[in-house]
């Protein structure tokens, strides 16, 4: 019984040497008339294990013994097609653009049943999480916690439907696969593997698999979609920065507090934008050319008052920008392309225009609230006693939360959580934010005496009655997720992720009950959609002889 990694290699590469780095020896693999394949194997030498430089100066290093990796990869034609089987660390040998994306997991979900499951690799599209789930016993998706809206499967292992697929599949870009079978066998063996990729008999099970897929950063598709991006960023550069379907937003939580503003360079005669867009980009470096290697090396900076910065993300990671070709639409969001299903967007965007937006009149961001906190509590100064501040006041509810906010402000059964714009993380962290505090309401036996502790006397929430059971009825509440905006249209333009999110969330605050579930875009003044500040220098006293 051996293992085996397999790599279906794209159409595109004709010969094995297109395949393969230079550096590793050709070995042809045959047996008579039968030719099976050339192996290539790129030569090691032993050397001392890492660990004996802790021992050096105590025993003789040839004593300790050596280590020696391999690397090897066999590539064998079938069908006008060729495979590569690895060994070793013999994927390192190929070409990062030589080989098929997903050919493993469509292989995989091609051969086993929905219920023969054992583990499953996912990650969750905002949060950015990896996680491995694993099973004593062969399950179906659901038992995996699989969010099939929020979440990418990139791996699946299961036991096949027929014992002529191997005794075990893995399956993501490569095919891991276990199986007795010897050289003279692999041809017919990839043969099957190969009819089983071409055949679509796994969206009967699976169809959420295609709905989002991560594309490898240095494949053909990934390749070409950054080359379109640079195309586009090329005619942003020739209108200011002021294009459609592009732009830039603040990767990870900040803390605004602390941030003034947003630099792309350390020149304090740069000034500071007030927040991250393409025309502060383009101001910056208006003799740049935007090509791959200047988004990946310059920085996207938040700074504090004194323009010190506070973090630095490639600009690359800044940028979300969305391209439809066909039946896809392809997506860049934090430094990852993704190819996304037509219906699947179709479906997510038709769920985000159907959220009834806030009606009430919101106050407007204005330059002298400087941040978040800033703006909620002038909001509830101006409010004329309408709202009580929550913003900051954490519920102490133990259990996995620990600690939540019930909201920012809040009045006469309004929740209001309020956020600047940002990417899908960030606002996925508001929608989540909003999410959890809603579940406590619905269902924490102490949360309203809780609140109550945090809120004014005039907006107390109705108690509970002694002894009553839950979950409450929390009909007569509303949630309003509010969005400072920079933006001049009227309604909110959300990146793709952050409205998959802000799906999920509603439907779950949906079923518990609540009156309604709302957006808000809170505008900003003029003065603050200011491209530029630019500090006034500081004037150096002359010392003057005594």
């Amino acid at each position: 019984m051996a293992t085996f990694t397999i790599y279906l290699l794209r159409e595109s590469v004709v010969t094995a040497e297109d395949a393969v780095v230079t550096g590793a020896k050709p070995h042809i693999i045959a047996d008579g008339p039968s030719d099976y394949g050339k192996l290539f194997v790129k030569p090691t030498h032993p050397k001392p294990p890492k660990w004996a430089d802790l021992f050096e100066s105590y025993v003789d290093k040839t004593l300790l013994g050596t280590v020696q990796s391999s690397s090897a990869a066999f590539i064998v034609p079938v069908d006008d097609r060729l495979f590569a089987l690895t060994f070793g660390q013999g994927r390192f040998l190929l070409h990062p653009d030589a080989y098929e994306e997903r050919f493993g997991l469509v292989v995989t979900l091609n051969s086993i049943g929905s219920d023969a499951l054992r583990s499953i690799d996912k990650r969750t599209f905002v949060d950015d999480q990896n996680s491995r789930v694993q099973t004593s016993q062969a399950s179906s998706a659901l038992s995996f916690g699989v969010d099939i809206e929020r979440d990418l499967i990139r791996g699946i292992v299961g036991r096949p439907l027929s014992e002529k697929l191997g005794r075990r599949l893995a399956g993501a870009d490569a095919l891991t696969v276990t199986t007795d079978a010897a050289v003279p066998d692999l041809r017919r063996l990839l043969r099957r593997y190969l009819k089983k990729f071409q055949s679509k008999d796994y969206q009967a099970n699976f169809p959420w698999v295609d709905q989002v897929c991560q594309l490898n950063p240095k494949g053909q598709k990934a390749t070409r979609l950054d080359a379109l991006l640079v195309e586009k960023l090329k005619d942003a550069w020739s209108k200011n920065g002021l294009i459609e379907g592009c732009w830039l937003a603040v990767p990870d939580i900040v803390d605004w507090s602390l941030v003034d503003g947003f630099k792309f360079t350390q020149w304090a005669g740069e000034g500071v934008s007030n927040d991250l867009h393409l025309p502060g980009l383009v101001q910056a470096f208006p003799n740049e050319e935007p090509t791959l290697r200047f988004l990946r090396k310059h920085y996207a900076m938040p700074v504090d008052d004194e323009e010190k910065a506070l973090d630095r993300w490639p600009i690359y990671r800044c940028i979300h920008c969305e391209i439809d070709e066909g039946d896809k639409s392809f997506i860049l969001s934090a430094g990852r392309w993704f190819e996304i299903d037509k219906d699947f967007v179709t479906d997510v965007d038709t769920a985000f225009k159907n959220i009834p937006r806030y009606t009430k009149p919101l106050p407007t961001y204005e330059q002298a609230h400087t941040d978040e906190d800033g703006y909620n509590k002038a909001a509830v100064v101006g409010s004329q006693g309408q709202w009580c501040l929550m913003d900051k006041k954490l519920l102490p509810v133990g259990g996995v939360y620990d600690k939540v906010e019930f909201c920012d402000i809040y009045g006469r059964g309004e929740l209001i959580h309020i956020k600047h714009y940002g990417s899908s993380s960030v606002l996925g962290h508001l929608f989540n934010q909003g999410l959890v505090s809603g579940e406590l309401l619905k269902s924490h036996a102490g949360y309203v005496d809780l609140a109550n502790a945090a809120l004014t006397p005039t907006h107390q929430l109705t108690p509970d009655i002694k002894g009553a059971k839950m979950p409450r009825n929390v009909s007569g509440y509303i949630i309003v997720f509010g969005i400072i905006s920079q933006s001049d249209k009227p309604d909110l333009h959300l990146p793709f992720f952050a409205k998959v999110v802000l799906k999920s969330v509603y439907t779950r605050l949906s079923e518990l009950g609540y009156g309604s579930i709302m957006l808000a875009k809170i505008s900003c003044d003029p003065m603050v959609k200011l491209m530029k500040a630019v500090k006034p220098k500081k004037r150096i006293k002359k010392q003057t002889k005594k």
